[in-house]
């Protein structure tokens, strides 16, 4: 049983309390770094294949590891933060990241790079688990809301300069460069958050271990599935019984929680329709999200053979809608509460998907780009609103958790809809899908097949963002004061 209310107030601040806007200041720099690292190494991926002597398909276990790994201790590291204290954890978050960047650009064998990248991942867990919670913190339920804007900013503005930044480095310097501008961006900002983030005091639970082994086995299953399923097949014995160890690990997990002393997770959080609508919404709509950002480049560059360049730049429009949009959403939401926002903006960004679905190879590249603004809009106008409702249904002290399950529904949302999406184009376009002509490009019966494919695609998720819109709209009950006080 547990021993104690999941609202009891886990922490007590000491000395004098920082100004909200240096804290604010100070996390949108470890916010900023994560997501940079997760774009920036996509482009040094070809790079890194010939450095090392190893194929692309091994290569790419480069980012997948620094997906799988954070995906998986996320929870784990909500809950530290909960113990230890935010500040703790967010330093702690950049000085490892930091540690993993180095390592990473002395690496001159792949497993060693896979072994800094974990590295790395443990560090990112570690900031993604910190960031909204320490906001939830600091700031007032009515200033909330523009705050985590100004986060989600940072996250875009890490997405978007990503691309281009490695392109720059890689190219001047080599990939090794990439990893290497993290080192005293890290070093720096974590003596700037020891100085400024508010020290709390630890709290006398000890730490659920089995509930952390179980929790993680369970993601990494199920999310290394998902990734593996197109190479043996969904049919394959290894997806079926990476599947089958989620289902075991996961009932483990939940039984074990109901009885655990200190529980990892709280279950009586998912009593709140805010949190649990909140965080199914969240999945709902970066399974939409990501299946654009699989499919956009292999449309842009191989079925209308645009320059690299021209759909770089149009591939920005989704991020930079959310950069601008994201803060005023944040500050309206303050104002008139986050149900008619995230509701408004997954419908937003049903019409945006609905316009992607319409594209052929003749469409014109200001219809492109204004389609991908649409949908980085939609987007926005959800994304803060929902986590300030998620983060305001997470009792205090178990901030960390809360904002751990918001990055957790991040990257299971990303891995399912890729998953999906490459599953919808790949039934469609056959076994066809490396017909290029003399050119590079897939040839004209091939590309129309990947364009349908896609169309298919963007409908289904269509569909999606409105199942999740219903959620946002019908499933906004407030009980936020039953999960408090425990009943």
């Amino acid at each position: 049983m547990h021993s104690s209310s999941p609202g009891h107030s886990a922490h007590i601040p000491s000395g004098r309390q920082p100004s909200p806007n240096a804290v604010l200041a100070v996390l949108m720099v470890g916010t900023f770094l994560a997501p940079l690292d997760s774009s920036i190494v996509n482009i040094a991926l070809p790079y890194i294949a010939p450095d090392l002597k190893v194929t692309l398909t091994s290569v790419s276990w480069v980012a997948t590891a620094y997906l799988l790994t954070s995906a998986a201790l996320l929870l784990s590291m909500g809950r530290l933060g909960d113990m230890w204290g935010l500040r703790n954890l967010y330093v702690g978050g950049l000085l490892i990241f930091g540690t993993g960047s180095a390592a990473c650009a002395l690496s001159h064998t792949l497993p060693v790079l896979l072994g800094s990248r974990v590295l790395q991942a443990v560090g990112a867990a570690m900031l993604f688990a910190a960031g909204p919670a320490m906001v939830a913190r600091t700031f007032p339920p009515e200033k909330r809301g523009a705050a985590l804007g100004i986060v989600s900013l940072a996250v875009a503005a890490g997405l978007t300069v990503g691309p281009a930044l490695g392109g720059v480095l890689v190219g001047t310097f080599g990939w090794p460069s990439i990893f290497i501008i993290n080192i005293p961006l890290s070093v720096v900002a974590a003596a700037v958050a020891w100085r400024t983030l508010p020290a709390e005091e630890a709290i006398g639970e000890s730490f659920d271990t089995l509930g952390a082994v179980l929790a993680g086995g369970a993601l990494l299953s199920l999310l290394g599935a998902v990734t593996e399923a197109e190479t043996f097949g969904i049919g394959s014995i290894e997806i079926i019984g990476a599947l089958v160890a989620s289902v075991v690990l996961g009932v483990s997990f939940l039984w074990w929680e109901r009885a655990a002393t200190h529980p990892m997770v709280d279950l009586r959080l998912f009593r709140s329709q805010p949190f649990s609508a909140g965080l199914a919404a969240a999945v709902l709509a970066y399974m939409t999200m990501f299946s654009v950002i699989f499919t956009m480049p292999f449309y842009l560059l191989r079925a209308k053979a645009l320059p690299a360049s021209l759909a770089g730049v149009m591939l920005m429009a989704t991020p930079l809608a959310m950069a601008v949009l994201a803060p005023y959403a944040g500050r309206l939401s303050d104002r008139i509460g986050s149900r008619v926002l995230s509701t408004v903006g997954l419908l937003v960004l049903a019409v945006g998907l609905g316009v992607l679905s319409t594209l052929h190879q003749g469409t014109p590249e200001w219809f492109i780009g204004m389609s991908l603004f649409i949908v980085g809009a939609g987007m926005a106008i959800f994304q803060t609103p929902n986590t300030a409702a998620v983060m305001q249904a997470t009792p205090r002290a178990r901030a960390g958790v809360g904002s751990a399950f918001i990055a957790e529904a991040r990257n299971v949302g990303m891995m399912l809809g890729i998953a999906l999406t490459a599953a919808i184009v790949t039934s469609r376009m056959g076994v066809s899908t490396g017909a290029l002509d003399g050119t590079g490009l897939l040839q004209p019966a091939v590309a129309a097949e990947l364009i349908a494919g896609m169309s298919l695609a963007m409908r289904v998720s269509v569909a999606l963002a409105i199942v999740a819109a219903a959620l946002s709209w019908f499933f906004r009950g407030d009980v936020v004061a039953k999960v408090e006080h425990g009943r």
